[in-house]
């Protein structure tokens, strides 16, 4: 990868805000080796080709120390994509890092032990450390075919959740419409046998594409997310690619509990991951979170004077039990502000 190591700065290219999405007209500049782009300015390979990389421009942003990334592409069998990236913290880049190779059909596997002495990344997630920030990434997407007859990959967009140093509540308006609920389909992790308490992730991802009109098994989801570098259904980048193979598909992360109003008003459900410890953080949950959880937001309501979050709690024991209320105020303070977007374009 040395010949991808000299950059050159673009200074007009900043990025504001938590959330930088790259596609279409982006992908016009950035260095490009055995790929073109096709009439909607997707990333493909040349028709004689069996490899060929994309890297990006330079893309500064505001001081973040977390990023996030994730993609929507097409990879017909015998063919995948792999997302590599790099950050700048103060004058210095850090390594490559790659979010591991990745196919609808074929492999997805995450890379272990990645980390230099600015960063590290942690199957999903680049963590800038020690009290470091970051201002600047760029990436690049390698694709590759087995034989020129396969129909080549093609990327979309990419995504980059950023979690900023300085950060500004979203400015969103709302009215009384947010007290609402979607028609989200139901489903329990728990009836599923043997990787049932481990599923959190793809439950929820099924849930959604259920309401969009994409019926998929829940087991079948499961294995269509698995990472198997790191043997988990719950890769958040993983799960959110599976879901751009339908619809369009992101990982996020929002400043308020308004942000997900503001997507249940204009009919979309929001997948959110929250961490509890003790019973009382969530009542009315069918168990604590200690690891992590996914589950969807459906909608909002007043009961008793007081703001309750309407969800559908994959880790209900069965499915009638999986529609549950939690209060909002309680909601608010296990939830990791990370959300899956999925949405129809």
């Amino acid at each position: 990868m040395n010949q991808w190591n000299n950059f050159t700065e673009a200074e007009d290219l900043f990025y504001f805000g938590n959330l930088i999405i790259n596609g279409g007209e982006d992908f016009v500049e950035g260095e490009k080796e055995n790929i073109i782009l096709n009439n909607n300015n997707e990333i493909i390979l040349e028709k004689s080709s069996l490899q060929g990389k994309y890297i990006s421009p330079i893309m500064t942003t505001q001081d973040f120390n977390e990023l996030v990334a994730s993609w929507n592409v097409d990879t017909p069998m015998g063919s995948e994509i792999e997302l590599l990236v790099r950050v700048k913290v103060q004058e210095q880049w850090s390594n490559w890092v790659t979010y591991g190779k990745w196919s609808e059909n074929g492999n997805r596997e995450s890379v272990n032990n990645q980390s230099d002495e600015i960063i590290n990344m942690s199957i999903d997630t680049l963590e800038v450390l020690y009290g470091k920030d970051a201002n600047a990434i760029i990436y690049m997407v390698e694709l590759r075919r087995e034989d020129i007859n396969i129909p080549s990959p093609k990327v979309r967009n990419i995504f980059f959740a950023l979690k900023l140093i300085d950060e500004i509540e979203n400015a969103v308006v709302l009215d009384k419409e947010y007290f609402m609920e979607l028609n989200v389909p139901e489903r329990s992790q728990m009836v599923v046998p043997e990787i049932g308490s481990v599923i959190c992730s793809p439950t929820s991802l099924s849930m959604v594409l259920e309401y969009y009109g994409y019926y998929v098994d829940t087991v079948e989801v499961a294995e269509n997310v698995l990472d198997k570098g790191s043997n988990i259904y719950g890769n958040w980048s993983f799960n959110v690619a599976y879901g751009g193979t339908k619809v369009y598909s992101y990982v996020a992360r929002f400043t308020s509990i308004n942000d997900i109003k503001e997507k249940i008003v204009r009919g979309i459900p929001v997948i959110a991951s929250i961490k509890s410890i003790t019973e009382d953080s969530l009542i009315g949950a069918p168990q604590t979170y200690p690891s992590g959880h996914l589950l969807v937001v459906r909608g909002f309501r007043i009961k008793n004077g007081e703001e309750y979050i309407i969800v559908n709690d994959p880790a209900a024991k069965e499915v009638e039990t999986v529609r549950r209320e939690y209060k909002v105020s309680q909601f608010e303070r296990v939830w990791s502000k990370m959300v899956y977007i999925l949405e129809k374009k």
